[in-house]
């Protein structure tokens, strides 16, 4: 059973068989076939053979060379700021604008009244010549002479009062426009065809529908009217509610099935279409298909079924321009024929009329289709703002790392998120290092520096209960510091890193100051210093030894390189000190 659904609130009408989508009719676009518009000439353009014309403010539109009438340059059959008035023939798409033609066509339910051309032109498929004649006879006592009619195939069999009916609608249109258009002066919309429900009515429906379902009773009604005069026989027709028409009869699911990049074969193949700029491919994958004995019929019956379901594809999609179909390699002859004859007997069914080439050695197959408005990823798609369409986001260094939220590089943003986390743990690494390097060299240095001011500070104390004798001298000579920095190859600190001396000796600068200092003190004060020259005598013999090692992470600059192996342990090259 055949459906016309028809969806007044979201300007969507499906053509539907047992389920399946045969066409759809959508209008969403501000500017779309069929508008009549009066236009400014901006710009001639002899060396693309074009002339622009602007629509609206910010909206220019393209008139090629060959829809304007008459004869010679360019320049002699327009003039810039020339007033025009043309209707829109191809809708935009992209970043082009609308094409528009000077020719006015106007459609009816039987007539196509047209000022391309002052003659009757009847459909093909009218064949019996009593019938066109009489459609001839009929016609040109209507037709004006300043227009041209086309009798359409839905004549055939009308009556005089029916087809003078349609003509006079027609008629009325056209002088509405032709006033409209006097008294404008300056770009502007003149006609739109915004009855959205008689138009689906008038260029989709035929004697093959077996019902029409609807949005509310008010459209059930106009709907029941137009019928009355069209369809000789009963129709049904169903009001459902707005909000659950598409879905109810399945049109949204389909419309969410032509709007992946898959589309599934009924023994288990499939198909994906991939869109791009200058071409749509096409590719048929196998897929589960199991039912066949042998390799030669598996290829032929998948390829065939491909081949219908491409036709019903490009169809629904709108596909214009070049596509280019990737067959499964078939070496016989005869199965490449018969795929051939399949794909051509589907796409007669097609009104945009595609050109189908012949199949290359390769198994590919060319076909060209016109473009008759946008496409359904045109209509109900926008441009992701991450990818910028590409489908594809890159993740360069030296900038910030947009976020991938696109669902078929989710396995990727994974493994970039897996990356991530290493590095980030390597960084860590690396500063924990740094920062256990630079203290235990601060450390270091803190201990050679209050080793040097208690050298210098013992140096100048005398003996005990001797107010006049020398200085008390150390069982090892003090050491310079400008020496010891000259030894370890490193600078001196500065005075701000200058640590103060601690508990003993703050207790050792007191003793030296005092008049007259206790045996015991002095005792006391000589054992230190013998210890602590020791335990330099120690640190510097370690400290070389591990420089010997290639222990890098001792060496005295703060920038020094990170050891690159743990070998070493820090503990206990520490602990030497």
């Amino acid at each position: 059973m055949r459906q016309l659904v028809i969806s007044e609130q979201d300007h969507i009408a499906a053509l539907m068989e047992d389920g399946k989508a045969i066409d759809f009719f959508i209008s969403k676009n501000e500017y779309s076939v069929g508008d009549v518009y009066s236009v400014i000439v901006e710009n001639i353009m002899p060396s693309i053979n074009a002339v622009f014309v602007k629509i609206a403010d910010g909206q220019m539109g393209f008139l090629h060379a060959n829809d304007i009438p008459g004869r010679g340059a360019l320049e002699t059959r327009l003039s810039p700021g020339q007033r025009l008035l043309v209707q829109i023939v191809k809708e935009p798409t992209g970043n082009k604008g609308p094409r528009v033609n000077p020719g006015i066509s106007l459609p009816g339910r039987y007539y196509v009244v047209t000022t391309e051309n002052k003659t009757i032109a009847i459909s093909r498929r009218i064949s019996e010549n009593a019938e066109r004649d009489r459609l001839r006879s009929i016609t040109n006592l209507m037709k004006p002479e300043e227009l041209g009619v086309v009798i359409r195939t839905e004549a055939a069999g009308r009556s005089q009062e029916e087809l003078e009916e349609d003509f006079l609608n027609i008629w009325e249109r056209w002088k509405n426009i032709v006033d409209k258009y006097d008294r404008a002066d300056s770009y502007c919309p003149i006609y739109k065809d915004s009855d959205f429900l008689y138009s689906v009515l008038r260029d989709a429906f035929n004697s093959t529908i077996d019902e029409i379902c609807v949005g509310n009773m008010q459209a059930k009604y106009r709907t029941q009217e137009f019928l009355k005069t069209w369809s000789g026989r009963e129709i049904t027709v169903t009001a459902i509610d707005a909000a659950e028409l598409l879905a109810k009869t399945d049109v949204l699911r389909e419309l969410r099935g032509c709007l992946s990049n898959r589309a599934n074969l009924p023994n288990g193949g499939y198909i994906i279409i991939q869109g791009m700029e200058a071409l749509t491919a096409i590719d048929i994958n196998s897929g589960k298909f199991t039912s066949s004995t042998t390799l030669r019929e598996t290829v032929r019956r998948t390829n065939m079924e491909a081949a219908v379901e491409i036709a019903r594809q490009i169809r629904l999609r709108n596909i214009g321009g070049m596509i280019i179909i990737d067959f499964i390699d078939m070496a016989d002859r005869a199965d490449r024929i018969a795929v051939m004859e399949v794909l051509e007997s589907a796409m007669k069914t097609d009104k945009a009329k595609p050109q189908v080439g012949q199949l290359s050695d390769l198994c590919l197959a060319e076909i060209t289709r016109k473009r008759s408005g946008q496409s359904l990823a045109e209509v109900f798609g926008n441009t992701c703002q991450h990818c910028s369409g590409s489908g594809v986001i890159f993740n360069l260094k030296g900038g910030d790392e947009p976020r991938n939220n696109h669902p078929n590089n989710r396995r990727q943003q994974g493994h970039n998120s897996y990356s991530q986390n290493n590095q980030q743990r390597n960084r860590n690494d690396r500063e924990r290092f740094d920062r256990n390097d630079r203290n235990d060299r601060n450390d270091r240095n803190d201990r050679n520096d209050r080793n040097d001011r208690n050298s210098n500070d013992r140096s100048n104390n005398r003996r005990p209960n001797q107010p006049n004798s020398a200085p008390v001298q150390a069982t090892s000579p003090a050491i310079n510091p400008q020496q010891r920095n000259n030894k370890f190859n490193r600078q001196p600190r500065p005075a701000s890193k200058t640590v103060y001396r601690d508990e003993k000796t703050a207790q050792a600068q007191q003793l030296a100051n005092a008049s007259e200092p206790s045996n015991q003190e002095a005792l006391e004060l000589a054992t230190v210093s013998q210890n602590d020259f020791a335990m330099e005598n120690q640190a510097e013999d370690s400290f070389t030894k591990s420089k010997s090692f290639g222990a890098t992470h001792f060496v005295e600059d703060d920038f020094a390189p990170l050891p690159k192996s743990n070998d070493i342990d820090n503990d206990v090259a520490d602990e030497s000190f």
